[in-house]
């Protein structure tokens, strides 16, 4: 098939465009800067389309006649709540129509958004697609709005949705930066109870999306798509400490403390014009339960999730250390 991806320089939309080109399809990646192709770089049976987001009319003729498009590129760090919406909802919303419009319009739209949307919960009950939407942070809020702009487009295009957890695996610099405290000896969560959360191995992210991509499904469904059973942060840590070999002690820090901790950080972003590393938003979402019902992309797809937290821990720590990130 002919397939273009957006986000391919990042941590997932590299491991799908090598999944992609695994199995035979014409893969063609659009980005911003032909100097910056991150995990691309080396990947020469990739076409590299230069192009902006922001661009409606160019947009139109990248994507005619495709046969899947798959929206991955988005922000999950930003220095404004105004750069969150500009790209992970604007731009999501651009590309959209842009394949509606298009000559013929693409097969189908797959758009990977994220449970932020749905917000935390109080109690560890597994959310569902049809729980309303009640995100914490600027990030949900953005995605939410994405997903709101992309669906707009489901009566004329084949649209689908999909909504990870935490995702983690080889390349990832989200849970890197947890797995080097982890490291250093220092397990760091807020206080409280163990918080319940849901997880994904990307490997098991990449066959849901491809997944979206081939199944006869109705326009316009949502699914999650995470781990076979939750967890706590508690256990994600132990997991990374055996695997690395060290016995790290808990470090808990009062809700009350993190939010102004978070205050600060968000001030210092400002100040300094960078992503913040930590916001109240992200304290907010640290707060409380993630967990989701997988149920329906099992039924719906055909997919069941295959890796386990301790192999794709050993897995993950075995990277970053080939990396030389740890």
């Amino acid at each position: 098939m002919r397939v273009l991806v957006t986000g391919g320089t990042g941590f997932i939309g590299s491991h799908l465009v090598e999944a992609l080109l695994a199995r035979g399809d014409e893969v063609c990646c659009l980005v911003r800067d032909g100097r910056r192709l991150g995990w691309l770089a080396g990947l020469s049976r990739v076409e590299v389309r230069l192009g902006d987001l922001s661009d409606p009319i160019r947009l139109r003729a990248e994507v005619a006649g495709l046969d899947r498009v798959f929206h991955l590129a988005g922000l999950t760090k930003a220095r404004s709540t105004q750069e969150f919406f500009r790209v992970n909802a604007e731009a999501a919303g651009t590309l959209a129509q842009a394949c509606l419009a298009a000559s013929p319009p693409p097969g189908r739209f797959v758009h990977l958004s994220s449970l932020a949307v749905l917000g935390p919960k109080a109690s560890p009950v597994a959310a569902t697609e049809g729980d309303a939407p009640r995100p914490v942070s600027a990030y949900g809020r953005s995605k939410l709005e994405g997903e709101r702009r992309v669906l707009e487009a489901r009566q004329g295009l084949k649209v689908t949705v999909l909504r990870p957890p935490v995702v983690y695996g080889p390349r990832d610099r989200g849970v890197w930066t947890f797995v080097r405290w982890v490291a250093r000896g220092v397990v760091p969560m807020p206080g409280g109870p163990p918080r319940h959360l849901s997880v994904c191995h990307v490997d098991d992210l990449v066959a849901a999306l491809l997944a979206a991509g081939e199944g006869d499904i109705p326009s316009g469904e949502v699914f999650h798509v995470a781990s076979q059973r939750d967890v706590t942060w508690e256990e994600v840590g132990g997991a990374f400490a055996k695997t690395l070999g060290v016995r790290p002690r808990e470090v808990r820090l009062p809700v009350p403390i993190m939010l102004g901790l978070g205050a600060l950080a968000e001030w210092w972003a400002w100040a300094a014009g960078r992503p913040d590393f930590l916001s109240r938003g992200k304290v907010r979402e640290a707060s409380g339960h993630w967990v989701c019902d997988t149920g329906k992309a099992q039924r719906m797809l055909g997919i069941a999730p295959r890796v386990e937290l301790s192999q794709g821990v050993q897995q993950t720590v075995t990277w970053y250390r080939e990396a030389g990130w740890l």
